[in-house]
């Protein structure tokens, strides 16, 4: 069924159901068939026993969490990563190409068409009402738009098309079975609170704001952190300006460069990070700072790795400025966006099409909705794969931006504990407290446990620490998973905290099972352990041969 139009009295909020209906009846008629011969009764193999998999052991000396959740936003089929970042060879032209309508018939909107602030709440909501306002100035009373997402792009694109008065018909159809894109607000019981599984951050800027305020979103401002944890020795030092020193020396370097490089490149060319590793007196090397410089700012902040990141197009004080958390949920901003949108959810569009002077959409049931224009706003992860086919193709122009602009990865990791253990050493009244975590110079080796069936408690395994390791085999490297914590729960007294995996790190997280990366996040708190308590391997219990300990 390719619908036409909206049927003559049939109204706005029902024009859609009409259109996308039949669904089911034309699946239903297709699977209608001669009925097929009884087949012959064949054995029923004995099925072989499945071996009940291993738990991935917590690493001792950590507080077991209460409620752990995690995202995985680069294996959810429609977003295939968090956000945009400037690959190397971007140029600011490229996202202004991507905004370009196609025949004023195909507009694409999104944070990754946003020149002022890609990766961003406000730079997709600001890209959605541009694309809104532009196809105003060219539609036709009582044409039909539709809008491929509802995301914040989408449904600020919807919002101010149904607000025009031109009388335009508005649809937005969405893959998901929920609004807000990756604006995901969870009401999860374990945490005793509302959770946000995509980024918890928005700025408060321009429109936005007021918007903000009309949804009741509340935020509060995180700034850079001033202090960060040795891991070695639990102790809380000064941040060093040693790391941002160097980004700046390699930044402008490459924006006098003729050329494009990366970040990691630009480091190297100009010798900024050819810095000292000898530990300086609080047990941090110049080397050190740098790395945590990358780590806790510019990769969160990019979604992306100094090796892929363009030099040219960093932009150092937008990436170390603060941001606003958000302390009450950010649907909130959704419901504001989406109350007067007719919204169709579970719609997957696998085909756009331009037919003469309209646009016809193809959803993965088969059916199609003919409209006038179409406001695409599938995020840039989306349009690099073949989900979406375009009939005839995207102009190379856009071919080129899709391919050159990068797409990031950001994950979040969610924990809940029955104390707030990291803040044991809150600094003294009058301090600021510390609301980002973060961890500077060598990564601390977990303790080593004994395991019992080993030999534990024979006279060769007196020291409790199992078999020596291979002299020639290589110690296994140590790297940190988390690049940065936010305590989140630090306003309303709650011990709750988000860990931000980004870059490669969250493709690290995405491929561990729930066991593995709660194991991992959670050795990543070693640091944050009260320094005037030692961790101390847990006791040996006496148990059966070959069973582990009970504790």
């Amino acid at each position: 069924m390719d619908s036409q139009g909206a049927a003559e009295g049939i109204p706005r909020r029902g024009f859609l159901a009409a259109a996308l209906a039949g669904v089911a009846t034309v699946v239903l008629a297709s699977c209608t068939a001669e009925p097929a011969p009884t087949p012959t009764p064949t054995r029923t193999p004995t099925p072989s026993p499945t071996p009940t998999p291993t738990p991935t052991p917590l690493p001792p000396g950590i507080p077991e969490p209460t409620a752990f959740r995690r995202t995985r936003w680069s294996a959810d089929p429609y977003a295939r990563g968090a956000f945009s970042f400037d690959q190397v060879g971007t140029t600011p032209e490229l996202r202004e190409t991507l905004a370009t309508p196609v025949d004023d018939r195909i507009w694409f909107a999104g944070e990754a068409c946003s020149t002022d602030a890609p990766g961003t709440v406000q730079g997709a909501f600001e890209s959605g009402a541009r694309a809104a306002s532009e196809i105003m100035r060219v539609a036709q009373r009582g044409e039909r738009i539709a809008i491929v997402g509802a995301g914040v792009a989408g449904l600020a694109a919807a919002r101010a098309l149904s607000r025009s008065s031109r009388d335009l018909e508005v649809v937005v159809v969405e893959a998901r079975d929920r609004v807000g894109g990756r604006i995901h607000s969870v009401d999860d019981g374990a945490f005793e609170r509302t959770i946000e599984l995509g980024s918890p951050f928005v700025d408060r800027d321009g429109a936005l704001d007021g918007l903000l305020d009309d949804a009741g979103v509340e935020t509060t401002p995180v700034a850079p952190p001033t202090e960060a944890r040795v891991a070695p020795t639990h102790e809380w030092v000064g941040v060093q300006s040693t790391g941002d020193e160097a980004l700046a020396v390699a930044s402008t370097w490459a924006h006098e460069a003729p050329y494009d490089t990366s970040l990691a490149s630009a480091l190297a060319q100009t010798g900024a990070d050819a810095l000292s590793t000898e530990p300086q007196a609080d047990g941090v090397s110049p080397a050190d700072w740098l790395e945590w410089s990358l780590r806790t700012s510019i990769v969160p902040a990019t979604a992306a790795e100094p090796e892929r990141l363009s030099a040219k197009r960093l932009d150092l004080g937008r990436i170390q400025r603060g941001r606003q958390l958000a302390r009450t949920p950010l649907a909130g901003l959704v419901d504001e966006l989406a109350a007067s949108a007719d919204i169709a959810l579970s719609n997957v569009v696998r085909r756009i099409a331009r037919v003469g002077d309209r646009v016809s959409l193809r959803f993965e049931t088969g059916e199609s909705l003919r409209v006038d224009r179409v406001v695409v706003t599938a995020p840039l992860g989306v349009l690099k794969t073949d989900t979406i086919e375009f009939e005839p193709r995207l102009p190379r122009a856009h071919q080129r931006a899709i391919s050159v602009l990068g797409m990031g990865a950001v994950d979040l990791v969610w924990l809940r504990f029955d104390e707030a253990f990291w803040r044991s050493d809150a600094p003294a009244d009058g301090d600021l407290p510390r609301d980002v975590l973060t961890v500077v110079g060598p990564v601390e080796a977990p303790p080593v446990v004994a395991d019992p069936s080993d030999g534990a408690g024979d006279e060769a395994s007196d020291d409790a620490t199992g078999d020596a390791p291979d002299a020639d085999e290589p110690a296994p490297a140590l790297d940190r998973l988390v690049n940065a914590w936010i305590d989140v729960g630090l306003a309303d007294d709650e011990p709750v905290l988000v860990g931000i995996v980004a870059g490669e790190r969250a493709g690290r997280l995405e491929a561990l099972s729930d066991d593995e990366s709660l194991a991992a996040v959670l050795e990543d708190l070693r640091p944050f352990l009260p320094a005037e308590s030692p961790v101390e391997p847990p006791p040996l219990e006496d148990s059966p041969q070959g069973e582990p300990p009970v504790h």
